[in-house]
């Protein structure tokens, strides 16, 4: 698995404008490795690799990419609303993101739709330092707030939060403070006054122990948190080899969830640098990571017992979503759910045995 670091790739303020811009615009197919195998081009929205992304290392390290035969290079942005724009523009040909930027794309003619769910739930929220006099999101109004970059869904999040509380939606200044040492820098020096982070990012922060606490947002307790989506055409066009790559991923996940420790071990191999050198031992420092990785896991229902369906979307939650996105003003009318995501795949990537991965996982270290 390759990562390609983007270089020069200035912020993007106007998703529905630029994504329109790009359709039509370059060339979706990934093309061939050097060595025969399918290339897939994938985007995530994160500042860096940490153990929330271990199942993608586990699919590379334990060869369930190349079993598909698929060379899967993994390209890192800034915010969703970026990977929207690049698979839009055929620049990837896979995007991982939440359901802001495909909800208010597809309000405005853009085309993607998700094949397979990742995140079983939102996963943005709200926080402050546990000894705050911040007790809500309308305190957040002349605040300093905290997040990956300007144009990432935390900050759309942060706006729709103030929105809903009856507060100018641009009232707060939002601080990029992108991730790792830079990002805990700012929460413990005290440039930012709060947070607009996900779930796995809060996790990291508290591992290091910063106590925080959350400010409620009512209204996103059962949301859809998004997942792997692409071009409608690309769908149709690229079935196949999107179902090889839902399947490898899926092996990856339900690998994890066995066995969480060799999962962080398969993501140090391969990403040397997500190895904190925090303070403490190495089993510390591993149970640290764990941690991360299972609140990624949690809810995936890939465990034992849990129906053996990795990436089925529920309709009523993706609905509600999108009811939701309508209400915050993210969007100015509401659309049938179905028209942003398809589980005509799942049947295909999850035939495979679980037990044979799980059996597999317990055996490794």
């Amino acid at each position: 698995m390759k990562l390609i670091r983007p270089a020069g790739l200035a912020p993007v303020m106007a998703l529905a404008v630029a994504s329109l811009a790009l359709a039509g615009c370059g060339d979706s197919s990934g093309g061939k490795s050097a060595d025969g195998r399918d290339t897939v081009r994938l985007a995530i929205g994160s500042p860096s690799w940490n153990a929330g992304y271990a199942t993608l290392a586990v699919s590379e390290a334990r060869k369930y990419f190349a079993k598909e035969n698929l060379d899967v290079k993994v390209l890192l942005f800034p915010s969703g609303t970026q990977v929207a724009q690049q698979v839009i523009s055929g620049k990837v040909d896979v995007g991982l993101m939440t359901p802001e930027p495909v909800g208010i794309g597809h309000t405005k003619g853009t085309d993607l739709t998700y094949f397979a769910q990742y995140w079983t739930r939102w996963i943005y929220g709200l926080k402050v330092p546990q000894q705050s006099a911040i007790a809500s999101a309308a305190d957040l109004e002349g605040k300093r707030v905290g997040v990956t970059a300007v144009a990432s869904s935390g900050t759309t999040f942060a706006r729709t939060a103030l929105k809903m509380q009856g507060r100018d939606p641009n009232s707060a200044k939002f601080i990029p403070i992108g991730g790792g040492a830079q990002q805990l820098d700012a929460i413990k020096s005290g440039k930012v006054d709060a947070l607009a982070l996900w779930d796995t990012q809060y996790q990291i922060v508290e591992n290091t122990g910063v106590q925080l606490k959350p400010l409620p947002v009512p209204g996103t307790e059962s949301l859809f948190g998004g997942g792997f989506a692409v071009k409608k055409g690309d769908l149709k066009d690229e079935r196949g080899l999107l179902t090889r790559f839902g399947r490898a991923f899926a092996k990856g996940v339900v690998f994890a969830d066995a066995n969480p420790e060799a999962a962080v071990h398969d993501l140090w191999k391969l990403h040397p640098e997500t190895k904190t050198k925090a303070q403490g031992s190495e089993t510390e420092v591993l149970a640290d990571e764990v941690k991360v990785l299972k609140v990624r896991l949690d809810g995936m229902n890939v465990g034992p017992g849990e129906g053996d369906r990795y990436g089925e979307m529920n309709t009523a939650s993706v609905t509600g979503t999108v009811k939701f996105m309508n209400t915050a003003g993210l969007i100015d009318k509401e659309f049938p759910a179905t028209e942003i995501f398809t589980n005509d795949l799942i049947p295909e990537i999850n035939k495979f045995s679980f037990g044979e991965i799980r059996a597999e996982a317990k055996k490794a270290s």
